[in-house]
């Protein structure tokens, strides 16, 4: 078990680091996504672990579908609601610009490049890790570590990036809100034994953010 709670935390050791070292832009937003996929199918084919068959599941596609569907219309609706009520609380929307593009590379350019593999690969990538992987390993293990790590290590990783960008309450909201999201999206993989049930929610999320992105860059 002590792999697994280090493989779940060291996305967010790499992060920092890359934080400390100044290590922005395109290369900075790739480098600790290494750490979602290549320990955990090492760790995997060492244990034989089928990364498809035991984690993805992709095959159970159908199940929860259309609870999903709604999920992530609600995901898209909260997050766009809670920019729409807060953003006059963040930095302004020209710090913001300024900030997305130095810190992941983003611009004017780039950014309806970005977006859709943000909503389809990068989603996907993450609930592999922090729900299929960890989650899904940890939990069988200890079941009170399993619900709670992988939730806090998913939180962390987001605000690392966006701590500096708001004020205390809409952080603080940041925080409940995404540990409550990445609940709920451990429930959904449990119940529907298929990455497909949280990936669809997480991708409405996303949706929304990409959407925020595309409005401050190029509207």
């Amino acid at each position: 078990m002590a792999t697994l709670v280090f493989l779940t935390l060291l996305p967010l050791v790499v992060i920092g680091g890359q934080l400390l070292l100044g290590l922005n832009g395109p290369l900075g937003y790739s480098i600790y996504k290494i750490a979602f996929l290549v320990p955990p199918v090492l760790y995997c084919r060492a244990h034989g672990i089928g990364v498809f068959c035991d984690i993805l599941r992709f095959g159970n596609w159908r199940s929860g579908l259309r609870v999903s569907l709604t999920l992530c219309a609600a995901a898209a609706c909260i997050f766009a609601g809670a920019w729409a009520a807060w953003s006059d609380r963040l930095i302004d929307e020209a710090q913001i610009v300024d900030k997305i593009d130095a810190q992941f590379g983003v611009d004017t350019s780039t950014v309806l490049l970005v977006a859709p593999f943000t909503i389809l690969l990068n989603s996907l990538l993450e609930e592999f890790f922090y729900r299929g992987f960890s989650f899904g390993l940890l939990v069988r293990k200890n079941v009170l570590l399993g619900h709670l790590l992988p939730a806090a290590a998913f939180t962390i990783q987001h605000l690392l990036f966006i701590y500096h960008w708001v004020s205390l309450v809409p952080f603080l909201l940041a925080i409940v809100g995404l540990f409550g999201l990445s609940l709920v999206l451990q429930i959904l993989y449990a119940r529907f034994d298929t990455i497909v049930a949280p990936w669809i929610v997480h991708a409405g999320g996303d949706v929304a953010m990409m959407g925020i992105a595309v409005k401050l860059l190029l509207l």
